[in-house]
């Protein structure tokens, strides 16, 4: 496997030179992936909807492994074992025992939590049935399929709290105003990493501040990973196109989130080193 210094965001966005070894180091691993690695139900579903998709992130947290024949399954564990994977599910728990906490800190004072790029959600889920409050959800994500699919989890589950479904992106400020209410807590997991433009998620901190004004924010950041750069050359995104995540320090999210107005930053990173979890205040509120 090639090995060295992790490539910068800016190195990541190049194609490789034809003549370069590691251009066919990847294209190798990928024709591999696209191939054999197929009979793995986890690649089968990030090469379909993409390896940045909602739909990967719950396969990826129900760490079950399937494929097809004894083949499929094996290549399915080695894909779940992989470090980027361990810190999906890292992440997962230690955003569900965030929330827990900021509910408990509520003492029971009706709360409205906005998700504004859910997924399936799960986390969120398991902090409501944990603590039993009654807290008011929106949940909202670009893609229909993954909130049928949190629709469909949260009936099972017999979830008594009202939750309501919506289509829209978090970054689109027009959409952002026709939230009503304003949200109490506003969660945006899994969504910075795939921006790459540094002043897109500066100012939308602001946007948020102003249009919706939340109490608190719960937010991560993917601050290192070593598969970097197998993960922008071999796999691809939703849109499949390279998948090309933005790695960035979590004091620099945080200082944006600062000027922003949003205070006292809480932050876990997760057992394998790759993610950030923070949860600010806004003391305005």
């Amino acid at each position: 496997m090639l090995t060295g210094k992790m490539p910068s965001f800016e190195e990541l966005l190049k194609p490789l030179p034809i003549y370069s070894p590691k251009r066919w180091y990847y294209e190798a691993a990928s024709l591999l992936l696209r191939t054999i690695g197929t009979l793995s139900q986890g690649i089968k579903i990030g090469y379909t909807h993409g390896f940045d998709s909602g739909m990967i992130m719950n396969y990826v947290y129900e760490d079950t492994p399937q494929g097809t024949f004894y083949i499929g399954k094996a290549l399915d564990r080695a894909f779940l074992n992989q470090i980027t994977c361990k810190a999906f599910r890292s992440i997962k728990e230690i955003q569900k025992n965030m929330i827990k906490d900021y509910l408990d800190q509520r003492g029971g004072a009706p709360t409205f939590i906005a998700d504004l790029a859910s997924g399936k959600a799960d986390y969120l889920y398991d902090a409501l049935m944990e603590t039993g409050v009654d807290a008011k959800i929106l949940l909202r994500d670009i893609d229909e399929s993954t909130l049928k699919e949190s629709e469909s989890i949260a009936q099972k589950l017999n979830l008594p709290n009202e939750v309501r479904y919506e289509l829209g992106s978090a970054i689109d400020t027009e959409s952002l105003r026709k939230i009503d209410p304003k949200p109490d807590l506003v969660i945006e997991v899994g969504l910075y990493g795939i921006i790459h433009d540094d002043e897109l998620i500066r100012r939308h901190f602001i946007e948020l501040r102003e249009i919706l004004n939340p109490g608190a924010i719960l937010f991560n950041v993917q601050t290192y990973n070593p598969q970097i750069e197998l993960i922008a050359r071999a796999l691809t995104n939703r849109d499949g196109e390279r998948c090309v995540w933005h790695l960035r320090p979590v004091e620099l999210v945080v200082k944006w989130a600062e000027e922003a107005g949003f205070t006292e930053p809480h932050t876990v990173m997760d057992a394998c080193g790759v993610y950030a979890v923070v949860m600010m205040k806004n003391q305005a509120r």
